[in-house]
């Protein structure tokens, strides 16, 4: 297989504040051609096969289980990722902002199996009205948390987790897309298996908080998580998930409501069990647009510390994300390179575990494996 792209990746600090600790390698990442895949996708309103956020899975006994998003979630599943071919909607159950879930604008970014077998899953609403009467954009998108007892084929409603304060939107914004809210969001398990952490998009009205954050809620909580997702802020735990305000982990380099807007977006985690550290893809915004400039990764061993995610480092440009993308439908997260991510794929492995070896995937479409070597390693 040809080489695309190789990056001996430093592992810095952050410095966000004190006491951080250097990872003890180094760790270098590469991508290689491999046979084209494409996820099924989504057909819905004006689209069709779309993909438009991240594409959660999950293995469940024998089978493998995908979810696509466009508007509304769909499931497809297979005997492993690459033989999933198909897509079939999932049906939402319950209410928020008083009106029926299965109507409005979701997406389902994130899913966790519990070990009694239920599968619980986040996602991603946007709201309409907010900025400009029977308009659906400029929009504030809102995380929201899903309990499923069959395997993703239906979804009940556990209640919005993640909000943006009140006051914080920014209807004069350059942005066609978001004036505010949280949102473009990935959920991870910690390694010992005692939280859940977020890792979102914040777009609200202050540059300071807006850019790539994170909040956490107790793995016990799950089945009632109002009110129990915390972000952090000032160095710790403590802000409420709904309302509360936050600590970019990457804040915006540029205002984000400005025309040439920079910040990070869109993480994607999963645990690599070959470098025992947890990896963060992301894209990067370099206007309001979202126009990108590539693909960039982080690595840390400690979810409960965000000052020491390591410095992002570049892993495609602007150009490599777009080729890698090729065969994508055509629009703008083929074009700018949006929602990259990693998806395993051994036996239990997903976009939430994988190994030194995995499928990369940019706008649902992957034409590369990406290598996890650490220092040393050939």
């Amino acid at each position: 297989m040809k080489q695309f792209n190789r990056l001996a990746a430093s592992i810095l600090t952050l410095g966000l504040g004190l006491g951080s600790l250097p990872l003890p390698a180094q760790f270098r990442v590469e991508l290689k051609d491999a046979p084209f895949y494409r996820f099924p996708g989504v057909s819905r309103l004006d689209k069709k096969n779309a993909i438009d956020c991240n594409s959660p899975s999950v293995w469940i006994g024998s089978r493998f289980f995908l979810f696509n998003s466009y508007a509304q979630p769909n499931r497809g599943e297979g005997k492993d990722l690459l033989s999933v071919r198909a897509m079939s909607p999932s049906r939402l159950t319950g209410t928020v902002d008083g009106k029926p879930l299965d109507g409005l604008y979701v997406w389902l970014e994130s899913v966790w199996l519990a070990p009694d077998g239920a599968l619980y899953g986040w996602y991603h609403y946007e709201p309409d009205d907010l900025c400009k009467p029977n308009a659906h954009l400029p929009t504030a998108p809102k995380i929201g948390a899903l309990r499923s007892t069959d395997q993703g084929a239906t979804w009940q409603h556990l209640g919005v987790v993640i909000e943006a304060p009140a006051g914080s939107l920014r209807c004069k914004t350059a942005s066609p897309w978001d004036a505010g809210g949280h949102g473009d969001f990935s959920v991870v398990a910690d390694q010992a298996g005692e939280y859940l952490y977020f890792l979102y998009s914040s777009y609200v009205a202050d540059p300071a908080e807006q850019g790539v954050a994170m909040a956490r809620m107790r793995l016990a909580d799950r089945d009632a998580p109002a009110g129990k997702v915390w972000k952090w802020h000032g160095g710790g735990w403590e802000e409420p998930g709904v309302g509360g305000r936050l600590t970019p982990v990457w804040a915006a380099r540029i205002d984000w409501h400005r025309p040439d807007a920079d910040l990070f977006w869109g993480p994607s985690i999963h645990w690599n069990h070959h470098l025992n550290a947890f990896v963060i893809l992301m894209s990067r915004a370099i206007t309001t647009g979202m126009k990108g400039d590539g693909t960039w990764a982080s690595f840390s061993t400690d979810l409960s510390r965000p000052q020491n995610w390591t410095n992002p480092v570049q892993i495609l440009t602007a150009e490599q994300a777009k080729q890698a993308a090729k065969g994508a439908n055509k629009g703008n997260a083929a074009n700018f390179g949006w929602y990259p991510q990693v998806v395993g794929t051994g036996t239990g492995e997903s976009d939430r575990l994988a190994g030194q070896t995995a499928r990369f995937f940019v706008a649902g479409v992957s034409n590369k494996v990406i290598v996890f070597r650490k220092d040393g390693e050939k």
